[in-house]
């Protein structure tokens, strides 16, 4: 799939124009502008807020065996696989 050009920009301008009007195409415009600018200010907020979050106790540090307790069910199963791959790449034998 290829990128939209200048002409698809120009023909999906054109079809929202005729959907909505021209008179609502300005409060659109407005409400995406405010909307987009609320979502960077969202962005620039949250690693300050965590960063404070951190300074305030709630995270601690770990041991090393809690960090990683074992092996989860998805890794066991993961080696299983593997094993058997290797058990079956090692019993056969290269036909030329």
């Amino acid at each position: 799939m290829g990128t939209v050009g200048l002409w698809g920009v120009i023909i999906i301008v054109a079809l929202i124009a005729l959907l909505y009007g021209a008179k609502r195409l300005p409060d659109m415009a407005r409400s995406l502008g405010r909307s987009s600018k609320e979502f960077k200010d969202a962005l620039a907020e949250a690693p300050e807020e965590f960063r404070d979050g951190m300074g305030e106790g709630e995270a601690r540090e770990l041991d090393p065996v809690e960090q990683h307790a074992g092996p989860t069910a998805r890794e066991l199963e993961l080696e299983r696989e593997l094993e058997a791959e290797r058990r079956r790449g090692s019993t056969s034998t290269p036909t030329e």
